[in-house]
């Protein structure tokens, strides 16, 4: 809820010109860019894509309960209006003016993979000693981080902002607003790499959180990451923390043991021996919560807190989130998203079960290396002992000829999911991951449900 600003106060900040003087002291009280989600006392920002203009709306939001609206167009309304060059840009700066009203603690996190999980678990920290805001959902971008900074409350005192990027400068524009105290880098991998240009462009505009960063606050960074130096030098003004599994960590992880119920593991800081006790599946997801540790230590929590925190933390749906089949199949949910990296720290969940099947879907975004990418995680599949890799999709072919002979590739999802109804079995886990696009969580609502078709 935006801390209430007049109209006048709204135009200054966002460098433009109230068109009617008279309307200067109306008080605005939130922020919409949805006419479905105003309430009374709203600011409606008209905002514009290549396919939607949202001044068409600007009617709408009046019937709504809109009070004034900013514009770049010329629009006939009744509403108080505010001229701006930019309506995006002008959502930034609001949110940055109420950004800069907050005193509470902010973390951030981007990276390539881990953000949600990191975001989670934090929160989940955060939550044991303060009333926390975080990131809703997937609203990560340069829209949805000034949405999220907009819906901080009075009695707030801390959040946690979860930083996504499609393509070069996407961390700068938002982290400009976000200002934390401590941001956090989970990894650059070759995921989204089509807006990036290359590896290098990924690591670089992860880096652009750095450059936000409170001057006394802290970058946490991934010691495991072949990107560390790049970081650690362009964060050289700042405190750091190192977390991972390398002896040049600071928050490093010992004695660890997964399973399919969750892990367990030793943590070591500033000379302590912490156990940690992980309710989510995977070493990526001990490294993550390393992150974790690093961050709110760092923010000056309790180990106490740290440790309860973590205890409590739950799956993030579709993120290698445990599910029963119809069958009684153990189903290991992971079709939120996926990348090569995060698909290969999938399968190594795992290792060592029997009656393991990996179902996959086409992973998304990955330019040239496409096909090289596909064949890579059918390859890894194989050798690590994966028993029945299944697939759908053009580019998942390629992973199903790389595991051999004992692959299945279908056409489509309906004869995916008749197939794995027909051969799976109570004692049987299946993976099941796949880029958004792909919609591999109807196949887990399919055999969750016992149906054959989506």
């Amino acid at each position: 809820m935006l801390r209430n600003m007049t109209l006048a106060q709204v135009a200054d900040v966002v460098n433009g010109e109230l068109l009617q003087p008279e309307f200067a002291d109306v008080l605005i009280s939130s922020v919409s860019t949805d006419t479905r989600s105003l309430i009374d006392g709203a600011l409606y920002i008209p905002l514009s894509g290549d396919n939607f203009n949202g001044h068409h709306f600007i009617a709408q939001a009046e019937n709504e309960g809109a009070i004034a609206a900013l514009t770049s167009e010329d629009v006939a309304t009744s509403l108080p209006l505010i001229r701006v060059d930019n309506t995006l840009l002008a959502l930034g700066r609001i949110a940055g003016w109420q950004r800069d009203q907050f005193s509470g603690l902010v973390i951030a996190v981007t990276g390539s993979a881990g953000k949600t999980s990191v975001k989670q678990l934090t929160a989940s920290i955060l939550t044991q000693t303060f009333n926390t805001w975080m990131t809703q959902g997937n609203l990560n971008n340069h829209i949805g981080a000034p949405l999220t900074l907009l819906a901080l409350k009075p009695e707030h005192e801390a959040a946690m902002i979860e930083l996504g990027a499609s393509g070069l400068g996407e961390i700068a524009y938002t982290a400009q607003f976000v200002k934390p105290l401590v941001g956090i880098i989970t990894n650059a991998v070759p995921a989204h790499i089509e807006g990036f240009g290359s590896l290098q462009g990924i690591v670089e505009t992860k880096g652009e959180l750095l450059d936000f960063i409170q001057p006394n606050g802290t970058a946490v960074l991934n010691a495991d990451d072949a990107n560390l130096a790049q970081w650690q030098q362009r964060a050289a003004h700042l405190q750091q923390l190192a977390f991972g599994f390398s002896e040049l960590a600071d928050v490093r992880a010992t004695n660890i043991r997964c399973s399919l119920e969750g892990s367990e593991f030793d943590v070591l800081c500033d000379g302590q021996t912490v156990a940690i006790k992980l309710p989510l599946l995977g070493e990526h997801n001990v490294r993550n919560a390393l992150a974790v540790i690093a961050a709110t230590h760092a923010a000056g929590l309790s180990w106490d807190h740290i440790v309860k925190g973590l205890q409590a933390s739950v799956t993030v749906k579709g993120r290698l989130q445990p599910c029963r089949g119809a069958a009684g199949q153990l189903i290991l949910n992971d079709a939120y998203n996926a990348n090569p990296t995060a698909f290969k720290a999938a399968i190594d969940v795992l290792k060592g079960t029997e009656n393991s099947w990996v179902v996959m879907g086409d992973m998304g975004e990955l330019g040239s290396d496409e096909i090289a990418a596909h064949t890579d995680v059918g390859t890894y599949a194989k050798t690590s002992g994966i028993e029945h890799f299944v697939a759908t999709g053009p580019l998942s072919r390629n992973a199903a000829t790389a595991f051999g002979e004992s692959a299945h590739w279908f056409e489509d999802k309906p004869a995916l999911i008749r197939f794995l109804q027909q051969h799976t079995q109570k004692q049987d886990v299946l993976l099941i991951k796949g880029s958004r696009y792909t919609g591999m969580d109807q196949v887990v609502a399919a055999l969750q449900n016992g149906n054959e078709e989506i």
